[in-house]
């Protein structure tokens, strides 16, 4: 994530904003940040989160998911 979140900064505070092409890049990279954060959360963290009831009785299944999703929704 900090990856693109470098040069995304880098582009909106060293270089300004007031250049069209900059903009034009610094909005790409931040497109470019929020697809790779949204991605990798649905593609990995809740599969994962998932995975974890699978070996649990169904009453810990059901309490452990709700504690976890308030927890990880936080």
């Amino acid at each position: 994530m900090s990856i693109v979140a470098i040069p995304f900064f880098a582009c909106t505070v060293f270089l300004g904003v007031e250049n069209p092409a900059v903009l034009h890049s610094a909005t790409m990279i931040g497109t470019a940040m929020i697809l790779l954060s949204r991605s990798t959360k649905y593609g990995l963290f809740d599969p994962t989160t998932q995975m974890a009831y699978i070996p649990l009785d169904e009453e810990s299944k059901v309490k452990g998911k709700a504690a976890i999703d308030v927890l990880g929704s936080r």
